[in-house]
C-alpha cells in the first residue's frame, strides 16, 4: 500500500516523525551555532563596526545583554541552518502522494524558494545595511556621539536579512500565482509600471532621506520583479507567451 492510500492516523504518524526529526536537527544546529557563535556575532556585526565614526562603540544597559545576544544570534543561525533540512522532511512527507509531473514542479519551487530567498538575507546583509548605517550614523559628530545598543541592532540587523529574504521571495509568490491559475502570467508584464511605483515606495520607506541609496536598492528590486516575471512563464504548468 503507498503512502497516498495510508489511513488519516498513518499520515498523523509519518508527520509526527518528520517533525520530530526536523525539532532535534534544530536542536543539534543550536549546538553548534552556539559553539561558533564568536564568530557569527563577528559576522553579524562587521557592518556596523565599518560603519561607526573613530571612538564610537556598541554598548549593553542590561547585565544579561550580552549573554542573550549570542544566545539569539545561535538560535536564528540554527533555524537557518535547519531550512535546508526542515525542507527535506516535508518533501518526504509529500512526495509520495505526488504525481512524477507534480514532484518535478515542486522540487523546482523549493530550490527556486530557498535560492532566492538566500540571495536576499546576502543582499539584505551586504546592500542595504551598510548603507542604512551610512546614512544613520552620519550624525555622529554632530553634537552627538554613536552608542548604538547590542540588542537594539542585533534585532535591526536579523529584521533586515530576514525581510529582504522574504521580498526576493516575490518572484517565487508570482510563479506559484500563475502555477495555480491566481493570475494568468502576462499579468505581472501589464501592470509593471504600478509594480515599479510600489518597489520604488519601498525602497523610499526604507531609505527616506538619501535618493541616490534609494536607487541603490529600487534597481535590485527591480531585477528581483522581472526574475519573477519570467519564472511565471518559464515554469512547468505556466501559461507560454
Amino acid at each position: 500500500m503507498s503512502i497516498s492510500h495510508l489511513p488519516f492516523t498513518a499520515h498523523l504518524e509519518e508527520l509526527r516523525k518528520r517533525l520530530i526529526a526536523s525539532f532535534i536537527f534544530i536542536g543539534v544546529a543550536f549546538g553548534v551555532a552556539y559553539a561558533f557563535s564568536d564568530p557569527l556575532v563577528n559576522l553579524l556585526f562587521y557592518p556596523i563596526r565599518q560603519a561607526l565614526p573613530p571612538g564610537s562603540h556598541i554598548v549593553f544597559t542590561a547585565l544579561t545583554e550580552g549573554f542573550m545576544t549570542y544566545l539569539k544570534v545561535a538560535f536564528w543561525a540554527s533555524l537557518v541552518i535547519s531550512v535546508p533540512f526542515v525542507f527535506y522532511q516535508l518533501w518526504r512527507f509529500i512526495s509520495p502522494g505526488l504525481f512524477e509531473k507534480e514532484r518535478r514542479s515542486a522540487k523546482i519551487f523549493v530550490f527556486w524558494a530557498g535560492a532566492l530567498f538566500v540571495a536576499g538575507g546576502v543582499f539584505g546583509y551586504w546592500v542595504v545595511m551598510p548603507t542604512v548605517l551610512s546614512i544613520t550614523l552620519s550624525f555622529a559628530g554632530k553634537g552627538l556621539t554613536a552608542m548604538p545598543r547590542l540588542q537594539n541592532y542585533l534585532v535591526f540587523v536579523l529584521k533586515t536579512i530576514f525581510t529582504f529574504g522574504l521580498i526576493f521571495e516575490i518572484p517565487f509568490f508570482m510563479a506559484f500565482a500563475t502555477r495555480a491559475g491566481l493570475l494568468p502570467p502576462e499579468y505581472f508584464r501589464k501592470n509593471r509600471k504600478y509594480s515599479y511605483m510600489a518597489l520604488y515606495v519601498t525602497a523610499v520607506v526604507l531609505v527616506p532621506t538619501d535618493i541616490f541609496s534609494q536607487l541603490l536598492l529600487f534597481i535590485p528590486l527591480i531585477g528581483v520583479y522581472e526574475t519573477g516575471v519570467r519564472l511565471a512563464r518559464w515554469l512547468p504548468g505556466s501559461e507560454k507567451k
